[in-house]
């Protein structure tokens, strides 16, 4: 349970003020300290979608009993309007490339906001399409570009383009990457585009834009603007699945942080969570922009290029083949705090990964590993940990070197393999005893009175020690 920690109050007043606010977080069973924590549900308060239409010259063909553009201008008004009764929080806008200049001008800056964001829009967008004349040429890589300064600089909103047109870019722009740039910037939606009988090759260029819908009638033409519109204003979720060795998702409880992917700035902290029917937990994110998502792991786990569906519950998946190692003593009275567990990859002997306890246990991804145990001596071992399954290393109990000197002096203590001495402990005895845990095996002590100040003094001894023994040197 958190403890609410208040300052003593200094005076009377102040006191009954600090009481009226204890007061309050109890009875509302609100923490004061979760209030200041910064929510980690998306929730926009606006919607706004703006359509960037088509104003060129070829919107003058026909299509069926009137021109394309007359086509759409009537629709998008009815979808407006019913939308806007609908839905009050939700704003549209209109920009036009291609109608203030004859195509003869080759104008490729010929892109004008119609109509603003505003509520209740409907009618005014009505007029100011029946005022507009297709004639000029197709800024599309511009329209949208512009198209992105029209949105309010609004951190609670959620933007989006549709963009109209019967055909591909006429003024040497790149839709491709005036798209990605939008993303990038977090300003708007991946554009929709509603293609009016657009040509096949003109098709493929627009796939890397956004989401393409190929419209052939005024049925199609409805229902796709009317798609868009309802999945743009759905909340979007997203469902992280960790799965297991048999690609189900029941791995949980694990920290995860979703990044900008361009920017590196974290948007959202999360611990994954199993829900009261037993599946990933629902995520409610911002659809704009592209996430990098990086599970925090022993190593972290890293998925890249996240882009979310608008509208949609998102599915990501990842593999977690976790393992648990615990390193234990065989000694039951040994405590954690007798020894810890120095854990690095084999990939990179470098880095520690992690540090844990002595018969402690933590959850690492199945992988090889180096293990230095902070035994006195060190203990080092290779081992490859098995996803999935209780990975346990036995380590044999210490014995007690006990010490007795009669004067004060300074020690070392060494271990003897192969006619090499390699110093262990290093030491001074103040009083009359000294004790050290060490692991089972041979040793030698080398010590001098701290008094005598000649090298002669020098003293050796040779000792073992037993598994959970206490072997006991007089100096």
């Amino acid at each position: 349970m958190k403890k609410l920690i208040f300052p003593i109050p200094k005076t009377l007043n102040t006191k009954l003020l600090w009481l009226v606010i204890l007061i309050s977080c109890l009875t509302s069973h609100i923490s004061c300290l979760q209030a200041q924590q910064q929510s980690q549900v998306y929730k926009p308060n606006v919607s706004r979608i703006l359509f960037v239409l088509d104003g060129s010259g070829s919107m003058k063909q026909k299509w069926g009993e009137s021109s394309k553009f007359e086509l759409a201008k009537a629709l998008l008004f009815k979808l407006i309007d019913s939308v806007e009764k609908k839905n009050p929080n939700v704003e549209f806008a209109v920009r036009v490339f291609g109608a203030q200049f004859p195509s003869a001008q080759r104008n490729c800056k010929d892109s004008k906001l119609l109509v603003p964001f505003a509520k209740n829009n409907a009618a005014k967008i009505n007029t100011a399409l029946n005022s507009v004349t297709p004639q000029g040429m197709s800024p599309i890589a511009n329209s949208i570009d512009y198209g992105a300064k029209d949105f309010p600089d609004d951190a609670h909103a959620l933007n989006s383009i549709i963009l109209i047109t019967d055909g591909g870019e006429t003024c040497g722009g790149d839709p491709c990457k005036t798209s990605k740039d939008l993303i990038a910037k977090r300003i708007a939606l991946k554009p929709f585009i509603v293609g009016l009988k657009i040509d096949s090759a003109d098709y493929l260029k627009f796939k890397c834009v956004g989401t393409f819908f190929d419209t052939r009638d005024k049925e199609s033409f409805y229902n796709a603007v009317g798609v868009i519109i309802r999945q743009t204003l759905n909340t979007t979720t997203a469902q992280i699945n960790l799965l297991d060795q048999n690609g189900e998702p029941t791995v949980t409880n694990i920290p995860f942080t979703l990044y900008d992917h361009y920017t590196s700035k974290i948007e959202y902290n999360f611990v994954h969570t199993m829900n009261e029917k037993g599946v990933p937990d629902t995520l409610y994110l911002d659809p704009v922009g592209v996430y990098d998502l990086e599970l925090h792991t022993f190593p972290s786990i890293r998925k890249e290029n996240i882009e979310l569906v608008p509208g949609k519950n998102n599915i990501i998946a990842l593999d977690v083949r976790s393992a648990d190692l615990s390193v234990n003593c065989v000694a039951a009275s040994v405590s954690s705090n007798d020894a810890q567990v120095v854990v690095r990859t084999q990939k990179n002997l470098e880095t520690i990964l992690n540090v844990q306890d002595l018969n402690g246990q933590t959850k690492y991804l199945a992988a090889p590993y180096r293990l230095e145990i902070l035994t006195t001596p060190e203990i080092y071992t290779d081992t490859t940990l098995l996803g999935f399954t209780d990975n346990k290393l036995n380590i044999p109990n210490f014995g007690t070197l006990s010490l007795i000197a009669s004067e004060p002096v300074s020690a070392s203590i060494y271990t003897f393999k192969k006619g090499i001495l390699k110093m262990i402990d290093r030491f001074d005895i103040s009083g009359k005893t000294d004790s050290h845990k060490l692991q089972p095996g041979d040793y030698r002590i080398i010590y001098k009175p701290k008094n005598n100040y000649h090298s002669a003094a020098t003293k050796m001894q040779q000792f073992t020690i037993d598994d959970g023994k206490i072997s006991v040197l007089t100096l």
